[in-house]
Formats: structure tokens, C-alpha cells, sequence
């Protein structure tokens, strides 16, 4: 305990002078003054005790202080407590003042929620703690160990380093409290939660103020429930309020004096009376009595709230209820008046009354004895009768029912199950015509369960029950006219689908006999395709016959689709096979597509009979049917030839593409083979003229030089082969065109072990023809030879023959093959034995074609036991005299001059130029044309050797264009050099060009005359090579 006031002080400045003056205490028996010393030492005993209750007197003076204080503090959470109704506020004051009061550092209230194992104690209220240890410990589970203690305890008193708890002493840790006591919050049910005081120093807390902690405590817990309670009646009296005025009746509560004590806000929005309150009020006042005469409640009164007529002060029809209610001892406090609002159906019933007077069926109402209590306009209607009176006095058993069974089968099945559906039966009206009717009625019954009156519906199903047996027919019509086209389109091929079609229609109509016929415009005649029912063999058999173009004419001119076969103009034919079978009715159904007769359809009765209007038309539809299965199977048989002629021609396409393709292959091949070919033939004809070699080398150098114009022949071949050239008629050799075209496949006979054996007639005469067309036929029938050869053996012979026949040149290609397998379709188009993907079938049609263009005629025999032998026979045809090449090898003039050679290729450059340097002429090289141009700027040529390809500009003529601008008199003195010839020769004029092209690989001689014709500007040479 803490000592306060001046009593403390002199207590302290006692014990200092009764420690002073005990000091030298073992002295004062030899002290002089020893008596006087042991009285002070009395006197400072007395002064002691005086200080002692000074201090104790104002210790009590300090604790009254504080009781007083904290009485005050009681007073006035308790005032606080009875004038708010928040929970927060009220915990918020109560904490505060009892931190400052017991003079604490930190406080705080934790209220309990949820029920059992989840159940919380979430801080409301603190004083002292930190933001972020409320964030953490917002929540802390009510069943943790020190929350239980506390909850079942009135006060837990401990400080920090004495706390079981692990979780609670870091909590304690955490918010830096030594001391801490903590209190339950008492509740009618149990704790509401708790409350904790504590300091950040070491507190003991007096038992009175451990009381006083207690009272605050108890005072804040019966203060959070009577809050609580009085939240619940106010959100209680809130929900009844709500309740209230949410009915959507008008709510009308009066006491005995008419005095309003309670309306809804629904009599509020009728009477316009939106805001403010009809409490207190009379009805008088509200409800207006010069509407209607009452004393002091229309509705207690009986006034209004009827339901039969408008309410006089309310908007529409209301029905109104009345209770009374009264107090324990039985006094009536007031009336309740619910006013229910009918008018909504009001209207409905207006609505029903008018419906079931303007309903098409008839609606009635009757007893079980038989007779009509009420009914609607359309039930008089119905049975005939001209006046109610009179339809209410019938008995319903004997007047209305065909069949009293049928009453009486109603009555017990409305009996047993009480209501009944779509009741059947036929009705007798008033003049006796009986109707087909439906009925679907109930049952009335009183409170004993006694039936007493029927009500129902009735309606005239006659005309129904008519339109379904037609339907019925229709269908059964339909489903055979639907099998028919399922049978006509199942198939593509008309022979049995149209024989079991005309077998369905005899079915369908009931007929005897049906018939198909095709018509041919062409020829005006008519084939039968198809029949059923016939029975005579001349029937069976029926043979084409024609038919008059008139008649003809007539059915286009009416565009007539159903004629009698007993009006038409028919062949006799028909006459016959009619007798015959015994046919009395026959019509025809003629078959169109879009505008044309394709056909007709017969069908015949051996006994009379008349088709209706439906079966004609039914029978019309049938014939569309069987003209548009006709149609599409035309179409699908065109559709296939024309499928089947495009996949030929699309594999006769790619072919051409392929060959195309190698003719690019060859031609490229071709053009980087000739450049060393040029200089291969140079040099091994320089070797032969140097005069430098003995005879073996020269025999050498001849070699070389043969050797190498064999290969410049199978390249000019490939190249004549690959290229596409216009028709054209020249002199052609036709021994020298074979031998070319052996040559392009020598290599592949002797790898496939094919003999060739020759006999080509010596004095064979030049003809006119198309060399490129010919060699095409050639080489087509060895392809097809060795095809043929290879089908049965490893090995084989070629036989090719020419000769003279009178004034036909013949070719003759026999092999040792299997033959031809049908003589008369090899020149068919697309006609192939080959396996697919190996021959297009167009081959031999091509080669037919050609020789027919040349005149020709071309044909095939198998010869045993050789193969097949293809002839060719041409007519002799002189062509133009051609122009005959100057003898290049005599052009020597003897004069030299400056030579420009312009090439790409290094070996062309070095054997030409040594060429033209052998004959003493000055050579200058260039690589590329930009050279060339800067060699001709600088100096002066009189003739230019120049590659084609790299002397060409973008269009073809690029240094020929140069040297017209520049050097015009330069231009003329052009020899032109190429790897690849112009298109149709292997040797030809440049376009725009006075110079000829010289074709690589070319002779010495023609180089070297074409340079000496140009230096002595001989321009009008005639063709070179």
C-alpha cells in the first residue's frame, strides 16, 4: 500500500531522527546527558505513534475519497445505461470509465458468439490496446481454457508470468501487460461475454475494488440483455407493423365507439389517405355517411362489404369479415374489419358468364333424374329446340340418346370416379338427325356425398369424325404413296423398282392391270418398260410402236396430264391387247419433264369404273413420281459419263504436266551439255587441222570429234522431243526420223533385253509431213512394243519395216508381245489394258488422230507367233524446196580482224577464242554483258560472238538494243551463239535480227564462215547449220 499526504511525510522525518539518534546508542551509559537522551528517545516513540495515525487517518480519508469516486462513477453508467438503447455505446462508456477509475493501462470487452464448439469471443470495445492486436486476436475461441475458467467464474485475478495458458500468456506478451483481471459478463442463460481490466505494471487490485469491478460487471451484462430484449420487442412490434401493412386487404380495427385504433396501409392508399395516422379518429370522419345512411360502422352494420355491389367509399367490390375481440374478463374491446377485394373476380365471373353464353360448345348444368337446370345458347342450338322452356321439360334419356345404354353407362362411371372425359355417344336432335358428340362432365355432390346435378361440356364431333376417316384414307393413301417413292428412289436402276411401283399402285387403286411406256421424240414411238397384271403372252410381249405426231402435238398444245384411253387415237395395237385382256376402263396418265413428253403411264379395270376428282389427282402425283425417277436416272447416267470422261481427262492433264515437266528437265540438261560440247568439238577439230599429230592422233582427234557429235545428236533429239512446236509441214526423211527416235530409246531397249531389228527401204523418198507429230506416233508404238514385250517376258524383238506401196509410204511396228486384246477399241479414247496409273488409254488415240491429220491411215492385225503389228501408211507429199546452205567451209576470205567474244562459260570462251586467234584474228573476252559494254566503250570491234542467254537483256535483245544506240553500224556484225535452239528449229533468225543463231555444239567451219561473211559484210547469208 502506497502511502499519501503530510502523515507520510512526518512519519518518514521520524524514523530518520530515530535512526540518527540511535546511532551511538551503546554510548549514552558514559554519555553526561544520558537521562536526557532517554527521554527524547521517549518523546521521538510518542512522536512516531502521532505520525502513525496521522498517515492512517489520511489513508482512510483517501480510500472514502475513492469509494466516493467510483460511487459516482456506478451512478452514472448506471443513468448511462437506462437512457441508451445501443450496445456499443453502452460498452464503450463502461470500459472507459472503469480503465481511468481503477487506474489501468488497457481494457477490454469481448461478447460471445455463436453456440458450442463454435463459439467465439469477438472484441466489441477496447482502451489502451493496439490496431494491429485487434486485427489479430479480433476473435478468440470461447473454448480455450482460461475462456472457459472465466466464463464458469466470477473473477480471475493473475499476472503474467503466473498464466497457465500458453495462448493467453503470449497475448498478454504481445499487448505488454503484467497484470490483468478479467470477469465474466452475466447473462439470464449464461455468460454474454467477458471483461478485462489490466496494467503494464505489477497490480494488486483491493478486495473493494475487485467488488467494484464485480458490480460493473454484473451492471454491464443485465444492461447488454435488456437492450438486447428490448431490440428484439422493437424489431418484433417492426415485423408485426410490416406484416400488417403488407396485407393486401384493407384493414379497418375500431373500438366500441367507432374510435379507429389501427389501419394497414392498404386502406390508407384506397381512402387517399397516404400519409399520416387514423388513430384516434371516428369512422365517421373516414368514411363519409352521405354515401350511405349508418350510425357508427357501415361494416358492423351491414351497410357495405356485401360483395354485390360497388363499395361506396372504396374503389372496386369488397367482402368484408368481422371480428370482435375483448380482454381476459370477456369486456369487447373492438372490431376488426378485413375487407377482401373481389373485384378482380368480379370481372372473372363477368367474363365466365359472358364466355359460356358465347361459347361454340354447349355448357349445361342437369339432375341425375334427367333433366335441365341450366344451359348456354349454343347446347339450344345444338339439340334443335327453338325456346329454353321447351329443352327444360325433355327427359334427356328418351330425347337426346340414340342408345340409352349409353345415359346409363355415364351416370356410373360419373358415380364411381366423379368426372368423366370425352364421353362418345350419338345424340338425337329435335328434327331426328343423329349427331356425334363429346362430353366431359362432373359430378356434384352435397355434404352427404350424394350426387346432386351433373355439369359439363358437349361437343359436335360430326364433322371431326368425318375429316379423321378421310384423314385415315388419305394416310393409308399416303403411306402407299410413300412406299412407291421409296421404291423409285432406292434405286438407280428402274428395271425392278418401276416393276414393283406399278404392282403397289394395283394395290392402292384396286386396279387390274398397269403399264409403262417410254416415248422417243426422235422416232415418235413408244417402248414399254414395265407392266403388272397382264395375263396374255401378246400382253407380255409388247412391241414398240409409233404413235401419230398429232396426237402429239394435241397433249404439248392442252398440256393435258390425265385422258381416257378409250378417246385417244392409239395405234391398234392397243385395240388388241386391251380385247385381249379384257380391259372395260383404261386411262393414261401422261409423264412430263418441264415441257416435253417423256412417256405415259396406263391403268385398266376389267370393270367399269369412274376415278374421283382425289384419285385422279392422286394418281397425277404417282406419274410426277415416276417422271422424276426417270429424269434422275437419266441424269445419273449422264452425271456418271461425264464423272467418268473428266477423271480421264484430269489423268490425260497430269500426264501432259508430267511430260511437260521433263520436257523443262531435258531442256535445261540440254543447254549446260552443249556448252562443252562446243569447246569438246573445237579442240578436237583444231587438233585435226594443227598438223601437229601423227595419223594414230589424228584417228584420235576424229574419234573425239564423232564421238562428240553423237552426243550433240541425242541432245538435239531430247530437245526436239521436250519442245512444243507448232504444226508445221517440212521435207522430213522418214528413215532418219525413226533412227532419231530409236536413238531416244536405245538405251532403255538394250537395258530391257529388246532386239531391234531394222529393215528400212534405202530409196524411201523425202515426204511432207510434221517431224515433231511423227516422232511422237514412233515413239509412242515402241513404248507400247516394249509394254507389250515386257507383260510376258524379260526379253524380246522389235521389228520396224518402211517401204514404198504404190504411192503410200508404210511403216511397220511389229513386236513379240501377247497382242492386242480387242483389235477394234485400241484407238479408242481412254481404252487401256494397263494397270491404272501406268496408261491414260489416250495414246493411241492421239496417234490415230495424227496420222489422219497427215492423211494416213494407221491400223493393227496380231501376227502368231509374233504380237501385234501396227501400219502406218502416209501419202507421198512433195514439200517447198528449201534453201541449200552456202559451202561455209569455202568462205575464206583471208582477212583478220578485232573479235569481241562475249560467254559465260570459260570453256567456250577459251575454244572459240583459240579458234578465232588460229585464223589471225585479235580476240577480246567478256564474262558478262556489263563487261561487254565497258570492252565496246573503249575500244573498237569489228564483229561480236555472243552468248544468246547472257547477251540478253530483260526482253531478250539487250545488247542489240545497246549497240543500236550507240554503235549502229556495230549492230549489223552480231553472231549470235545458244545452248538451246528457238522454239520449232535447231537453228533460227533472232527476232528483230538479220543474224542467224548458231546452235551449240556447231562446226568450226560455220563459225568461222558466219566471222568472214561479216567482215566482208556479206549480211544476206543464207540459214547456218
Amino acid at each position: 500500500m502506497a502511502l499519501r499526504g503530510h502523515g507520510a511525510q512526518l512519519l518518514a522525518g521520524v524514523f530518520l531522527l530515530i535512526g540518527l539518534h540511535g546511532l551511538d546508542r551503546p554510548l549514552w551509559l558514559q554519555h553526561p546527558y544520558f537521562l536526557l537522551r532517554i527521554a527524547f528517545d521517549h518523546l521521538l516513540g510518542v512522536a512516531l505513534g502521532i505520525a502513525m495515525v496521522v498517515a492512517v487517518l489520511e489513508e482512510a480519508q483517501a480510500r472514502s475519497e475513492e469509494l466516493n469516486d467510483k460511487l459516482r462513477r456506478l451512478t452514472l453508467l448506471t443513468a448511462a445505461s437506462t437512457q441508451t438503447l445501443s450496445v456499443q455505446e453502452v460498452i464503450d462508456q463502461v470500459l472507459s470509465h472503469l480503465v481511468e477509475s481503477l487506474g489501468a493501462t488497457h481494457g477490454i470487452v469481448r461478447l460471445k458468439e455463436g453456440e458450442g464448439n463454435a463459439s467465439y469471443l469477438v472484441a466489441r470495445a477496447s482502451v489502451g490496446y493496439t490496431p494491429s492486436f485487434l486485427a489479430q486476436h479480433a476473435r478468440v475461441s470461447a473454448m480455450e481454457p482460461w475462456a472457459q475458467h472465466v466464463l464458469k467464474e466470477e473473477c480471475q485475478f493473475l499476472e503474467s508470468k503466473d498464466e497457465w495458458d500458453p495462448a493467453a500468456r503470449k497475448r498478454l506478451d504481445e499487448a505488454g501487460l503484467k497484470s490483468l483481471v478479467t470477469l465474466a459478463l452475466p447473462g439470464k442463460n449464461g455468460a454474454l461475454g467477458v471483461i478485462a481490466i489490466g496494467s503494464t505494471a505489477h497490480t494488486r487490485f483491493h478486495t473493494d475494488e475487485i467488488s467494484y469491478l464485480v458490480n460493473i460487471a454484473n451492471l454491464l451484462g443485465m444492461t447488454l440483455q435488456n437492450v438486447r430484449l428490448f431490440e428484439q420487442v422493437t424489431t418484433t412490434q417492426q415485423q408485426w407493423e410490416y406484416t400488417f401493412d403488407s396485407i393486401g386487404d384493407p384493414i379497418l380495427v375500431h373500438d366500441p365507439q367507432g374510435r379507429i385504433l389501427r389501419s394497414n396501409q392498404r386502406l390508407k392508399q384506397l381512402l387517399g389517405r397516404g400519409s399520416g395516422t387514423l388513430v384516434g379518429r371516428n369512422v365517421k370522419e373516414l368514411l363519409s355517411a352521405k354515401n350511405a345512411a349508418y350510425s357508427n360502422c357501415p361494416y358492423c352494420e351491414g351497410v357495405a362489404g356485401e360483395g354485390d355491389a360497388p363499395d361506396p367509399w372504396l374503389s372496386g367490390y369488397f367482402l368484408v369479415s368481422n371480428s370482435t375481440f375483448a380482454d381476459p374478463g370477456g369486456r369487447q374491446l373492438g372490431t376488426v374489419h378485413v375487407l377482401k377485394d373481389i373485384t378482380e373476380r368480379k370481372r372473372a365471373e363477368e367474363k365466365y358468364r359472358t364466355l359460356v353464353s358465347n361459347v361454340q360448345e354447349g355448357v349445361f348444368i342437369s339432375t341425375p333424374q334427367g333433366r335441365f337446370l341450366d344451359f348456354n345458347e349454343a347446347l339450344l342450338r345444338m339439340t334443335g329446340y327453338e325456346t329454353r322452356e321447351e329443352l327444360m321439360t325433355i327427359d334427356i334419356p328418351t330425347a337426346f340418346y340414340k342408345n340409352t345404354a349409353d345415359r346409363e353407362r355415364l351416370k356410373r362411371l360419373l358415380e364411381q370416379h366423379g368426372a368423366v372425359a370425352d364421353f362418345e355417344f350419338e345424340m338425337r336432335r329435335k328434327d331426328g338427325e343423329f349427331r356425334t358428340m363429346l362430353e366431359s362432365s362432373i359430378a356434384v355432390r352435397d355434404s352427404a356425398r350424394n350426387v346432386t346435378a351433373y355439369q359439363g361440356f358437349l361437343l359436335d364431333i360430326t364433322e371431326r369424325k368425318q375429316a379423321e376417316q378421310e384423314i385415315r384414307r388419305r394416310n393409308r393413301e399416303l403411306m402407299v404413296l410413300n412406299s412407291i417413292a421409296k421404291t423409285l428412289t432406292e434405286s438407280l436402276d428402274l428395271g425392278d423398282s418401276l416393276h414393283r411401283t406399278l404392282r403397289q399402285m394395283a394395290e392402292l387403286f384396286s386396279l387390274d392391270a398397269t403399264s409403262l411406256y417410254l416415248f422417243d421424240e426422235k422416232v415418235t414411238k413408244l417402248r414399254r418398260i414395265a407392266a403388272a397384271g397382264h395375263r396374255s403372252e401378246y400382253s407380255r410381249h409388247f412391241p414398240a410402236v409409233s404413235v401419230k405426231p398429232e396426237l402429239v402435238q394435241h397433249i404439248k398444245a392442252v398440256h393435258a396430264t390425265f385422258l381416257s384411253a378409250q378417246g385417244l387415237p392409239l395405234p391398234p395395237v392397243f385395240r388388241d391387247a386391251q380385247i385381249k385382256e379384257g380391259i372395260a376402263t383404261a386411262y393414261v396418265v401422261i409423264l412430263w419433264s418441264k415441257d416435253r413428253v417423256i412417256g405415259g403411264l396406263v391403268v385398266g379395270s376389267r370393270t367399269p369404273r369412274e376415278f374421283s376428282p382425289a384419285d385422279v389427282n392422286l394418281l397425277i402425283a404417282v406419274g410426277s413420281q415416276i417422271s422424276s425417277a426417270i429424269e434422275r436416272s437419266n441424269l445419273y447416267e449422264e452425271t456418271r459419263q461425264a464423272y467418268e470422261n473428266l477423271r480421264r481427262t484430269q489423268e490425260q492433264l497430269l500426264h501432259s504436266e508430267k511430260l511437260a515437266a521433263v520436257g523443262q528437265l531435258i531442256s535445261g540438261v540440254a543447254h549446260e551439255l552443249n556448252n562443252p560440247l562446243t569447246a569438246i568439238l573445237g579442240y578436237s577439230q583444231l587438233l585435226t587441222s594443227s598438223g601437229q599429230l601423227n595419223q594414230q592422233g589424228i584417228e584420235y582427234a576424229d574419234k573425239l570429234y564423232k564421238q562428240a557429235q553423237r552426243t550433240h545428236r541425242i541432245v538435239q533429239n531430247l530437245l526436239s522431243f521436250a519442245r512444243q512446236h507448232k504444226p508445221e509441214r517440212v521435207s522430213v526423211q522418214i528413215n532418219q526420223a525413226l533412227e532419231e527416235t530409236l536413238a531416244l530409246r536405245d538405251y532403255d531397249l538394250r537395258m530391257s533385253n529388246i532386239r531391234i531389228h531394222l529393215d528400212l527401204a534405202p530409196d524411201l523418198p523425202v515426204t511432207a509431213a510434221d517431224p515433231h507429230q511423227l516422232q511422237q506416233v514412233f515413239l509412242n508404238l515402241v513404248n507400247n512394243a516394249v509394254d507389250a514385250i515386257l507383260e510376258r517376258s524379260s526379253e524380246g524383238d522389235l521389228w520396224v519395216r518402211t517401204g514404198i506401196n504404190g504411192d503410200l509410204i508404210f511403216i511397220e511396228f511389229t513386236d513379240s508381245g501377247p497382242g492386242v486384246k480387242d483389235a477394234s477399241r485400241v484407238f479408242d479414247p481412254f481404252y487401256t489394258t494397263k494397270p491404272v496409273g501406268k496408261g491414260t488409254g489416250l495414246g493411241l488415240s492421239i496417234c490415230y488422230g495424227i496420222i489422219t491429220e497427215h492423211g494416213g491411215t494407221i491400223r493393227v492385225t496380231n501376227l502368231p507367233p509374233r504380237g501385234a503389228s501396227f501400219t502406218i501408211e502416209l501419202p507421198f507429199q512433195r514439200a517447198a524446196s528449201p534453201n541449200l546452205s552456202v559451202d561455209r567451209t569455202k568462205a575464206d576470205s583471208g582477212k583478220t580482224g578485232n573479235i569481241l567474244l562475249v560467254d559465260h562459260d570459260d570453256s567456250v570462251l577459251e575454244a572459240v577464242g583459240t579458234l578465232l586467234r588460229a585464223r589471225d584474228h585479235r580476240v577480246e573476252v567478256a564474262r558478262s554483258l556489263s563487261a561487254a559494254h565497258r570492252l565496246l566503250e573503249k575500244q573498237d570491234f569489228d564483229v561480236i560472238v555472243a552468248d544468246l542467254q547472257i547477251a540478253s537483256g530483260p526482253n531478250g535483245t539487250g545488247l542489240g538494243d545497246w549497240l543500236a544506240q550507240h554503235r549502229p553500224a556495230l549492230s549489223r556484225k552480231l553472231v549470235w551463239m545458244s545452248a538451246v535452239a528457238p522454239s520449232g528449229s535447231a537453228g533460227g533468225k533472232l527476232p528483230g535480227s538479220p543474224r542467224q543463231v548458231l546452235q551449240k555444239p556447231f562446226k568450226v567451219s560455220d563459225l568461222l564462215a558466219a566471222v568472214d561473211d561479216l567482215l566482208l559484210n556479206r549480211m544476206d547469208a543464207a540459214p547456218i547449220g
